[in-house]
């Protein structure tokens, strides 16, 4: 009792709630038509048309066998044609009633009049409940008699046919009289209730009472379904709801002892082809979409409920194609219009949804089946099906063949299987499927991207997909480079497909160019793969850049234009490749400058041949860009010659490194004042020779890099010569000998290479940056002679022993030299600013000596200080009026 009585609710919610609601959308589609043939009318009034008044209004009741929407259409062309002051109802099935209005406006004017709530309840919500309170009404008699104890079974279910017999004749009856007011949704609310009650009763008969065998019972719900289905064509949407509702619950309200898969999914069937035939006359598209899905809820339901067996799959397989088949047939008209008119309507959504669900259910049964050869046949099939549809229709199912590879993937994946020779056989044979069809359709195809698309995705996905289920097994460990000659078997294949496009396709084709790119890239695929698989790490980087080279080499003699992004590609793989070495130089970086090992340093390989892991990389790159320039001079050119500078610098710091630790342990041992010194050095080199190849060569790129080396050489410079590792508070070996030592390497050759950048800076427009490398030459210049002066009076250490008398004097002369130099220099040049800084230099002598030899210095050394002092300050007064304010005034204005 208690199904009986969800069954009922269940057909309450259906018929009170959503049946008026697609009745109501029905009716607005019918009220905009009239509203625009009473426009059209108008118009021609407008214009001098005599149009005849509307016949008059007959009694007799239309054939029984027209539909209801036969009836608008043939009632629409006349209805605008209304006398005077007569009021057209939109919500009526009758003809246009007289005296019901005073509007009089032009049609043209008249606007739709929105229903009102009493309209709304009245004219439609009444209807709908009353004919669930008949239904309602059969059921409670049959309780009250029950309960009662007034008749049998059989009495009861023969009365309860009976009544929903009467229900379905008194829905015709009223249809058929035209003089009944609302009499269309009356006589739906008939039948409705008539095919609820003949479904419930029918039910009644076979679960509750087992009265009848449950074969009969299935066969009496599946009749009570086909009525529907046909009363839907002459009472509407509604009914074909309700047959759509019933009809795919029967399986689930007769139960079977032993449920029969080749019986139910072919009653699903015919429910299904009865409904779609339905829709495809009626023109009822929104119904296709839950007509579809609730026929596919049926295979999970069968697969996991407990029911299915091994045997079953190839009955659910033939289903999910059959059901496909129907519905592309069906919809196939209509798809035509729309693409006619222009429109995007629901059957595109329709033919997508049911091949993507057949495709998606057809891998899960096949899955459930344990992936059997009958299983991976049925698959086959459809994908068959699939690639045959979107050749002779490519704009619709174009997605067809791609959705079952996809598919197809994810089952191979996931396919536990127990002999390798097995999965290696399927794999092979959809592999062959897919790209054999994709090669063979390309040249007879109207789309031929989709082919070759589909080409390139099969083949990679399934050698792949093969390499990482296979390559364990012990199936081709015999064979030696399997994988490796395999993929360089594909590349070769495809470089000659890429060859007979070159040479057969025109070169006006609209899709040659992505023809081309598609098995440029394959070609480019297949190769790296087979590089990857055989070649050791520290190899791999070279290998994608020679491949580069290649890349940008071909380039300059053939016609594709993909090859400049395919040459874009492997230099980005050629970086996820470094990345290791990019980790690598910021362990070495926080290790230099904050003496910091961070955590992950033993995971990272360190370069051990730098020349050749890094240098050799370096001229491809350089090669590459020099190949791509001859057609185009863009980004991706500097961007290369930029990647080739860095990665020379990168390879000159490792060198370095490496020449002055042999062992494997650079990452951890702290370079020395030397090794710094020589690797800075190295730096402004490199630096200073792509500045000057820059302004050479013209290339801005190579220019710009050389300023990036050459600031991280003065970096350097400041950081660990003048800060970090200063020799005046840093123990740092120096060296022994007077002048040339380490201070001459440190700072003195830096002098040279920042005295080359300036001479560069006017060829990069920032000639005003010269100031600035002036100023850091006179303070390396300073610095030097003043450490040199230390490291005559201490050895290699300065850092070491108190500071003699001599060394302090000694400071005095060579600054007051350094600052007399200086004034010289810019006087003979006319250098302002070289006289400029010689002042303040020529100052701090003065106040040395004032200040600190007066008090520091003892005996002679005092003396000698303040004589020398006062005789070189006579000399510059002397200098200074001679040759800068009075010889030269011009020097004076400056």
């Amino acid at each position: 009792m208690v199904a009986f009585l969800i069954i009922m609710g269940l057909f309450a919610f259906v018929t009170s709630i959503i049946l008026p609601w697609i009745n109501r959308s029905s009716i607005l589609k019918l009220r905009a038509t009239i509203l625009r043939l009473q426009g059209e009318v108008a118009q021609l009034r407008t214009m001098g048309v005599a149009i005849p008044a509307a016949p008059a209004h007959s009694d007799a009741a239309p054939p029984v066998s027209s539909p209801p929407e036969a009836k608008v259409e043939n009632m629409a062309p006349a209805a605008p044609s209304v006398p005077e002051g007569t009021y057209f109802d939109p919500f009526s099935e009758g003809p246009p009633v007289a005296g019901q209005g005073a509007q009089s406006a032009a049609p043209q004017e008249q606007q739709a009049k929105p229903q009102s709530l009493e309209q709304q309840f009245g004219g439609q919500a009444f209807v709908w409940l009353g004919g669930i309170a008949l239904a309602l009404a059969g059921v409670f008699m049959v309780k009250y008699s029950i309960e009662m104890g007034l008749l049998n079974p059989a009495v009861r279910v023969v009365i309860g046919l009976i009544f929903g017999a009467a229900l379905l004749g008194g829905g015709a009856w009223v249809r058929g009289q035209q003089r009944i007011a609302n009499g269309v949704r009356i006589a739906q609310a008939l039948s409705g209730a008539g095919i609820a009650d003949l479904y419930v009763t029918v039910f009644a008969a076979t679960t509750l009472y087992q009265m009848i065998p449950d074969v009969v019972g299935f066969g009496g719900l599946a009749a009570v379904t086909a009525g529907a289905v046909v009363l839907s064509l002459r009472h509407g949407v509604p009914i074909a709801l309700l047959g759509l509702v019933g009809g795919f619950l029967t399986p689930a309200l007769v139960s079977s002892s032993s449920p029969s898969a080749p019986l139910l999914f072919l009653y699903l069937y015919f429910v299904l082809t009865g409904l779609m035939v339905v829709i495809r006359k009626q023109g009822w598209w929104f119904l296709a979409i839950p007509t579809v899905l609730v026929a596919f809820l049926w295979v999970p339901i069968w697969l996991f409920g407990g029911h299915s067996a091994p045997a079953d799959m190839l009955w659910l397989g033939l289903f999910l194609a059959a059901v496909s088949v129907t519905v592309i047939g069906a919809s196939k008209e209509t798809y035509a219009d729309e693409i006619s008119r222009k429109t995007n309507g629901s059957v595109r959504k329709l033919n997508y949804l049911t091949l993507g669900c057949a495709i998606a259910l057809m891998g899960i049964t096949a899955a459930h089946g344990g992936f059997g050869v009958m299983e991976w046949g049925l698959f086959g099939l459809l994908s068959v099906g699939g690639i045959g549809l979107a050749f002779f229709d490519p704009k619709l199912y174009w997605i067809a063949p791609w959705a079952s590879l996809a598919v197809n993937a994810m089952m191979l994946m996931a396919w536990n299987y127990e002999d390798p020779q097995h999965f290696a056989v399927t794999l092979a044979a959809f592999a062959t499927l897919y790209v054999a069809s994709g090669y063979g359709l390309q040249s007879r195809s109207a789309s031929p991207l989709i082919w070759a698309g589909l080409t390139m995705a099969a083949s990679l996905g399934y050698y792949l997909l093969g390499y990482v289920r296979l390559h364990d097994a012990h199936l081709l460990e015999g064979v030696p480079l399997f994988w490796g000659t395999l993929a360089l078997a594909f590349s070769c294949g495809s470089l000659y497909v890429l060859q007979t496009l070159m040479r057969d396709v025109p070169k006006d084709h609209p899709h040659k160019q992505h023809l081309l790119a598609i098995y440029a890239a394959l070609t480019t695929a297949f190769l790296s793969i087979a590089l990857s698989i055989e070649l050791k790490r520290e190899f791999l980087s070279v290998a994608f850049a020679g491949e580069m080279l290649a890349i940008a080499w071909i380039n300059t003699r053939v016609d594709i234009r993909a090859l400049r992004s395919i040459a874009m590609i492997l230099a980005c793989v050629f970086g996820v490749l470094l990345l290791p070495q990019i980790v690598l130089l910021l362990q070495l970086t926080a290790f230099s400058l904050f003496e910091t090992q961070l955590s992950f340093r033993d995971n990272i390989p360190i370069v051990n041949w730098p020349v050749f892991q890094l240098g050799v990389p370096a001229l491809f790159f350089l090669g590459s860009a020099y190949g791509l320039r001859q057609k185009k001079d863009d980004g991706l050119v500097r961007s290369f010659e930029a990647a080739a500078i860095a990665l020379l610098g990168v390879m000159g710091y490792y060198v370095m490194r490496h020449a002055f630790h042999d062992d494997q342990t650079i990452m951890f041992v702290k370079a020395g004042f030397t090794e710094r010194s020589v690797i800075t050095n190295v730096f402004f080199a490199c630096g200073v020779v792509c500045l000057m190849a820059g302004r050479i060569y013209d290339r801005k790129a190579v220019s710009l890099s050389g300023l990036v080396l050459s600031g991280i050489a003065l970096f350097r410079v400041g950081y660990f010569g003048l800060i970090a590792y200063n020799p005046l508070w840093s123990a740092q070996a120096v060296g022994t000998w007077p002048i040339l030592n380490g201070l001459l390497h440190t700072y003195g050759l830096p002098i040279l290479w920042v005295w080359l950048v300036n001479r560069e800076l006017p060829f990069l427009n920032k000639a005003a940056w010269s100031r600035y490398g002036s100023g850091i030459i006179l303070l390396l210049a300073f610095l030097l002679a003043s450490l040199e002066v230390r490291q005559f009076f201490h050895g290699a250490y300065l850092n070491a022993a108190a500071t003699s008398n001599g060394e302090i004097y000694a400071y005095s002369i060579v600054w007051l030299l350094f600052g007399a130099g200086l004034l010289f220099v810019g006087t003979l040049r006319g250098n302002a600013l070289v006289r400029t800084v010689s002042l303040p230099i020529l100052l701090l002598t003065i106040g040395k000596v004032f200040l600190y030899d007066a008090s520091e210095l003892t005996g002679l050394w005092r003396v000698f200080s303040f004589f020398g002092l006062g005789l070189s300050l006579l000399a510059l007064s002397w200098f200074y009026s001679r040759f800068v304010f009075n010889a030269n005034p011009a020097l004076d204005r400056r």
